[in-house]
C-alpha cells in the first residue's frame, strides 16, 4: 500500500516545480544576437577612392554623380532583428552639408549619426529626436516616450546622447497588434560621429514583458 503522506508530498513538489517554470517563462524569454558591425565615414578623399567597401563605394558614387542625393551618406544599413524577413531598423552617417559635386567638403563638423525606425519604436524621452542613451542595468518597459521617428545619435555641437559616450544602449520595442516586445541595441558612436558601431542586441520574446539593458538570458 502506498504511503498517502509521501504521495501528497511528491505531488506538491511536482506542482511547485511546474509552477516555478511557468512563472519564469512568463517573465522572460530573451533572444540575443551579436552583430559587431562598424560603419566609418571616411574623411580623406584619396583613401575613399582607394577603398572598396560598400560604404566607400556608395559615397564615391555620390561624388561622381552616379547616385543623385542631397546629402553625402553611408546609406541606410538595415537590420531584421527578429528574423521575420522584414527590416526593423536602420542606421546611417550623413554629412549635413549640401551635396558638393567637386568632392568631399573640407570640414566634417556637420556629420550626424542617425537611427531610422522602420517597424519598431525607439525610446526618446527628449521627444524631439535625441533617443535615450541607456546604461547597462536600466529597465526598458512601457514607461517613457516611444517614437517612430528618426533619431540623431550624435552630431555637431555635441548634440545626440550617444556621441562620445562610449558603449550605450538604445531602447526599442516591436509592435505586435496592440502589444509590444521590448529590447535593446548596444551602440558606440564616436566623438565626431564619423564612426558608428552596432555591437549586439536582444529582446524579450514574451509579449508586454520588460527587459534590462544588457540582459542576454
Amino acid at each position: 500500500m502506498k504511503n498517502p503522506i509521501r504521495t501528497t508530498l511528491l505531488l506538491s513538489v511536482i506542482v511547485l516545480l511546474l509552477t516555478g517554470c511557468e512563472k519564469s517563462d512568463d517573465q522572460s524569454r530573451i533572444v540575443y544576437h551579436s552583430v559587431d558591425k562598424e560603419y566609418v565615414f571616411i574623411r580623406d578623399l584619396q583613401t575613399l577612392l582607394n577603398s572598396d567597401d560598400d560604404i566607400s563605394n556608395y559615397i564615391d558614387s555620390i561624388i561622381n554623380g552616379l547616385i543623385d542625393a542631397e546629402f553625402i551618406s553611408t546609406g541606410k544599413k538595415k537590420f531584421d532583428l527578429d528574423n521575420d524577413m522584414n527590416f526593423d531598423i536602420a542606421f546611417e552617417i550623413i554629412d549635413l552639408n549640401l551635396f558638393n559635386p567637386n568632392g568631399l567638403p573640407e570640414s566634417f563638423d556637420t556629420l550626424a549619426a542617425r537611427v531610422v525606425p522602420l517597424s519598431v519604436e525607439i525610446l526618446d524621452n527628449s521627444t524631439f529626436g535625441y533617443p535615450d542613451a541607456l546604461d547597462v542595468g536600466d529597465e526598458i518597459f512601457r514607461e517613457g516616450h516611444w517614437s517612430k521617428n528618426s533619431g540623431v545619435l550624435g552630431t555637431f555641437g555635441n548634440a545626440g546622447l550617444f556621441q562620445g559616450q562610449g558603449e550605450k544602449y538604445l531602447g526599442i520595442r516591436f509592435i505586435k497588434d496592440d502589444d509590444f516586445k521590448y529590447g535593446w541595441i548596444k551602440i558606440y558612436c564616436s566623438q565626431h560621429s564619423d564612426t558608428l558601431r552596432i555591437i549586439e542586441y536582444a529582446y524579450n520574446d514574451i509579449i508586454n514583458s520588460p527587459i534590462i539593458a544588457g540582459q542576454k538570458e
